[in-house]
């Protein structure tokens, strides 16, 4: 999971959940909406409705062949009819079997592309919702709807469309062969279906309730592995390996409850409808033979009979439990829509045009902003920020550094008041093309688990391997990246974990430089680094911010001092601003900060008494 903390430029403007509304919608308007995600595979589809009737008739001719093999063959004695008989109804079983087949293969592979296109769809979706999205959700919880909840709606999306076609043609073609047959019998075998079909109306609503809460719980589990794992140095440092251990334990626990309630109800319908549909066959078999022994049926024909009421029962039986299925796969459903039906809190705004090549020029008009329903964290602020400037943010934890610098590159919008970019609203210029020509440095940079190559070419994908290589010596990094065992092409490992926080902090840079924005969002974070290593970071810096309007949170010294302007914040106001020279002749916040946070020792010595 990347989050990043509230002290710096990340802190809001990256990752982190529970699901979204609980609400069902109307199972028809889930299943239409599944539905429009096979309308690309039409032809395919027909292509397997086709090859269903061909099964399905070859399926309701092989019990006649019983019938006359019964009545007209072995009462009689012919041996050669039996022969043609037989090896005619092995050669249409033969047929059944390879028309079965193709089909099947045709609808598995509609269904894994289907799946492909809404992994690809959620995914897609994902990536542009905004980030107050992320901040109430747990990665592992996210990935859940890519993962398990499309798997859900493979059977829906595809097998269960002609599965459900099958079981209705099957029982309509059988229903009318009975009731040709023996209406009285036909009328005994379908007593049970009204019956039938309550039960799957009524265990389907409770199945998809439980289906729902399955989902819910398996992605509350694998968010908290999720969060484990990708903290293991933290958690094995604190040696909280059992008990990390335990928490995934019980979230795995809560979703075999939650499963096994869902398996109980099966279990108990599963069987009731298999005992009824068994006890219409005694039935049938019950008042078929009499009507033999009185002389109203042939032994062929109550044969044939009761091979068809195993052809009628099985779609009885089936459509209840594929309606039993698919509101387990609406379960799923519910989860993926509450997904794709939220639209990004930030979004361009109609008539959005283009950002041309900018100055740099930002300017706060009046600006106010809170997070959802929130406490204010920025009360009407104002500020002209002139382009190729560097200004430092300065102020308390809580301040609105971190948000000042979110609103820049529209993460967030404001609720009150404009910022404004060389003078136009930046809501007027599409996000792409404004985010397109802002670079962000953040405190802990975070790398992809790649090549060094890969990781700074991030920065502008179209970059050649030799603008790569510049934009690495300009950022320092080409010292260590030449002692990696593979150079450019070696694997940081996730999350950069294989280099050290001023190596990742140079490819972050590297990848700032090649992007070549005119805005810089940086939040500088040298403190925690050696001498060394501090040094040739702030050398890879000053190359990074020349000629850029540079927005910083300051945490250096020299940062501070060389600052073309100074933003004081408390409170969510600007209380102080000028250069840092004059704020210290001001006496006021910024003083007192700078003699708490940036100055030595003795200066904070000299600082107290006044001198």
């Amino acid at each position: 999971m990347i989050r990043m903390g509230g002290g710096g430029i990340g802190g809001g403007m990256w990752f982190g959940g529970p699901s979204g509304t609980k609400g069902q919608r109307p199972s028809w308007r889930v299943y239409r909406r599944l539905l429009a995600f096979a309308r690309p595979y039409v032809a395919q589809l027909v292509v397997a409705a086709v090859l269903l009737g061909i099964g399905i008739a070859l399926n309701l001719a092989w019990p006649q062949f019983i019938r006359q093999i019964v009545d007209g063959v072995v009462t009689t004695g012919d041996s050669a009819q039996l022969d043609r008989l037989i090896f005619l109804l092995v050669g249409l079983q033969v047929l059944r079997v390879i028309v079965d087949a193709v089909r099947g293969y045709i609808m598995s592979w509609t269904g894994e592309r289907i799946i492909v296109d809404l992994r690809v769809r959620v995914a897609r979706h994902l990536m542009g919702l905004s980030l107050s999205y992320y901040n109430d959700r747990k990665t592992g919880e996210i990935l859940s709807h890519v993962t398990s909840d499309v798997v859900q709606l493979h059977s829906a999306v595809t097998q269960s469309v002609l599965s459900v076609l099958q079981q209705v043609l099957t029982l309509a073609g059988g229903v009318l062969v009975i009731f040709s047959m023996n209406w009285k019998l036909a009328t005994l075998t379908l007593v049970v279906a009204p019956l039938v079909a309550i039960l799957a109306v009524v265990s389907g609503r409770r199945i998809r309730g439980f289906a729902r809460a399955v989902q819910d719980a398996q992605g509350e589990a694998v968010g908290i592995l999720q969060e484990s794992l990708a903290e293991i140095r933290t958690v094995q440092a604190f040696t909280r390996e059992t008990y990390e251990t335990q928490r995934f334990t019980a979230g795995i626990r809560k979703q075999f409850e939650a499963a096994i309630r869902m398996d109980r109800w099966q279990a108990l319908i599963g069987p009731l409808m298999g005992f009824l549909i068994f006890a219409s066959s005694i039935i049938v078999l019950w008042y078929g033979g009499h009507l033999v022994i009185e002389g109203e049926l042939t032994v062929g024909e109550l044969l044939a009979f009761v091979l068809y009421m195993s052809i009628v029962a099985g779609p009885v039986g089936g459509l209840a439990m594929e309606w039993s299925r698919l509101q387990a796969a609406f379960g799923a459903a519910d989860r993926v829509f509450d997904v794709l039906d939220r639209e990004p809190e930030v979004r361009d705004e109609p008539g959005a045009r283009i950002a041309p090549r900018l100055l740099g020029r930002i300017t706060f008009d009046d600006v106010t902003f809170r997070y959802d329903k929130g406490p204010i964290v920025l009360d009407h602020i104002s500020a002209d920020l002139a382009p190729g400037s560097v200004i430092a943010l300065v102020g308390p934890s809580g301040a609105g550094k971190t948000t000042f610098v979110n609103l820049i590159g529209r993460f967030y919008d404001p609720i009150l008041g404009t910022i404004r970019v060389d003078g136009d609203d930046a809501r007027s210029f599409t996000i792409e093309s404004l985010r397109s020509q802002i670079a962000v440095v953040p405190q802990e940079p975070i790398l992809f688990g790649a090549t060094v190559r890969e990781n700074i070419r991030y920065g502008r994908l179209d970059a050649s391997d030799a603008d790569i290589e510049a934009a690495a010596k300009a950022a320092n990094a080409v010292e260590f990246i030449d002692r990696l065992p593979q150079g450019y092409e070696s694997l940081v490992g996730e999350r950069g974990v294989k280099l050290s926080v001023g190596q990742r902090q140079r490819i972050a840079i590297a990848r700032a430089l090649l992007r070549d924005a005119r805005i810089l969002l940086l939040d500088e974070a040298t403190s925690s680094l050696d001498n060394e290593s501090e040094f040739l970071v702030q050398q890879a810096l000053d190359r990074l911010m020349r000629g850029r309007t540079t927005i910083v949170i300051a945490h250096r010294l020299t940062t501070v001092e060389r600052a073309d302007r100074i933003l004081v914040l408390e409170a969510g106001r600007i209380v102080e601003e000028g250069t840092h020279d004059e704020l210290m002749a001001g006496r006021g916040l910024y003083q007192r900060l700078y003699d708490r946070t940036f100055a030595t020792p003795r200066e904070t010595q000299v600082a107290a008494k006044g001198l």
